[in-house]
């Protein structure tokens, strides 16, 4: 499973490398099932990508780490934070109250 649906894969081809006694073969049929429900995007969790009018994948500058991108956002308000992972300092979590980061 990626990103939330089911992916089928061409066989390898050295599967018949493997005994059989070590292989489980998985049946592939479709079913009349029906899909468990799927999460969908509401206005909520756009709210929280968007903490303090920066969103995920947005290139944002700090003073000190430089120019980055946000990957992850946390909490609202006051209590928010953002993972911005800068070019030349990797990876950090700043409060977006005090990191003063500006769109670059």
């Amino acid at each position: 499973m990626l990103h939330g649906q089911t992916r089928y894969n061409i066989e390898s081809r050295f599967i018949d490398e493997i005994p059989e006694e070590l292989l489980k073969k998985i049946n592939h049929a479709k079913t009349n099932q029906p899909a468990p429900p799927s999460k969908s995007y509401t206005p909520a969790m756009r709210r929280q990508e968007a903490a303090g009018g920066f969103r995920i994948g947005q290139q944002v500058r700090h003073a000190k780490f430089g120019v980055g991108v946000i990957v992850q956002t946390e909490g609202q308000g006051g209590d928010a934070r953002l993972q911005v992972n800068f070019r030349e300092s990797g990876l950090k979590w700043l409060a977006l109250e005090y990191a003063k980061l500006s769109a670059a």
